[in-house]
């Protein structure tokens, strides 16, 4: 996903869009998949909570001079 687009995306999504916010969590959500794993075990809750987390992040985020947002991902 290209810095340009993904700049799109949050844009949308931060307008309200809920497309763009489901593409970014389908995006991201190995990511956070991975971290609902509690002593190598899923966790449905955790999962869930960091879905909650994220989206809410989503719409919150600021951009501050900030060139390129996917050096933040990991």
């Amino acid at each position: 996903m290209s810095d340009a687009f993904l700049r799109q995306l949050l844009d949308a999504a931060q307008r309200g869009d809920s497309d763009a916010i489901g593409t970014i969590l389908e995006v991201f959500k190995p990511m956070i998949y991975k971290n609902s794993c509690i002593n190598g075990y899923f966790d449905g809750d955790c999962f869930q909570e960091l879905c909650i987390k994220f989206i809410y992040c989503i719409k919150n985020f600021k951009f501050t001079n900030i060139s390129d947002v996917t050096k933040y991902f990991c």
